[in-house]
């Protein structure tokens, strides 16, 4: 009975979500929760696997099943995902094509760091209990492979580009740090001076790590950036610290348009959230400012979205507040 349920739980959420949305489910069980039982529920009887190493490669459901279990058995580790994007092509009414990549790393206790970054692309197929999997196929980039090259020569330059990566962006989410993140939308400011800042905080972060552990925290924060970065892909986007997070609208920003990008990020938000099975929503509250209304410099509208922040908390959280004079 309990088995006959936790298929139903699968199915359930499954069934109404896009293929993007199926594609990242999966990833989050695999590689962060680790939940092998699930694959009879989620794969076709067609299934086909291409990993990323020369002996990982799966012709049928009966390879697959095999490949889960030894690795089940070889090894006990897990992954955070630390920034993921994918895409769809309908290639039919129920078959899809989504291709992506995504940033792991090693949730490890050695004390090693090491960020892996892989592309994949999936089939899924829509069946009446949800999407199924009918091919995957897993690739690593070449990290010495410049944008413009056919074959990577500049190694020693990536490597300083990479130096350069890590001193302006923060560490577990990838999003711009609190220092990078201000001397650029100083940047912003002083050569295109019209924009909105927004500051961001999770309602009640702290009892979700109290309660239910760090680790589970920081899926949470990660999770939440890559839907910043969705949200807004052509604006500036950093952490300051904690569960607390700036996006910059650069230019001019008519309320009633600023107010529906918050809406649809918020309602995003609620859509990608679902995996994590929370049992109520994780919910955010903003505070907004406005450049040059409420200051020519990030340090000034920055404490007035604050301020702002803090009377939409007071108001009950979950809420929008733009500062007022």
């Amino acid at each position: 009975m309990e088995e006959k349920k936790h298929e139903d739980t699968i199915a359930g959420i499954t069934a109404g979500i896009t293929p993007e949305a199926f594609c990242r489910y999966i990833w989050q069980q695999y590689l962060v929760e680790r939940r092998y039982d699930i694959f009879q529920q989620v794969v076709d009887s067609d299934i086909s696997v291409i990993g990323t190493g020369g002996h990982e490669i799966s012709r049928n459901l009966e390879q697959l099943a095999d490949a889960m279990r030894r690795e089940s058995t070889e090894w006990n580790g897990r992954f955070l995902i630390k920034d993921q994007w994918c895409q769809t092509t309908r290639l039919s009414d129920d078959l899809a094509f989504v291709f992506g990549e995504m940033t792991v790393r090693e949730d490890s206790e050695s004390g090693i760091l090491y960020d892996m970054r892989s592309r994949f692309t999936m089939v899924v197929r829509k069946r009446t209990d949800g999407w199924k999997i009918v091919h995957v196929h897993q690739s690593v980039p070449d990290p010495n492979q410049a944008q413009d090259e056919f074959f990577p020569h500049r190694m020693l330059e990536q490597s300083g580009q990479q130096i350069i990566y890590h001193l302006r962006h923060d560490s577990m989410t990838g999003l711009l740090n609190r220092l990078y993140l201000r001397e650029t939308i100083n940047r912003y400011m002083r050569t295109q001076p019209q924009g909105l800042l927004l500051m961001l905080d999770i309602d009640d972060f702290k009892s979700i790590n109290d309660n239910y552990g760090h680790p589970f925290g920081d899926k949470v924060l990660i999770l939440f950036s890559q839907c910043l970065k969705t949200s807004f892909p052509q604006d500036t986007v950093g952490r300051v610290g904690g569960d607390e997070f700036v996006v910059y609208l650069s230019g001019a920003q008519q309320g009633a348009q600023a107010r529906k990008r918050l809406n649809a990020f918020l309602a995003d938000w609620q859509e990608q959230q679902k995996p994590l099975s929370f049992p109520s929503p994780i919910t955010v509250s903003i505070g907004a400012a406005q450049c040059p209304q409420d200051g020519d410099c990030y340090d000034t509208v920055w404490n007035k979205a604050d301020e702002a922040l803090y009377l939409a908390k007071k108001q009950g959280k979950n809420n929008i507040s733009l500062y007022e004079i």
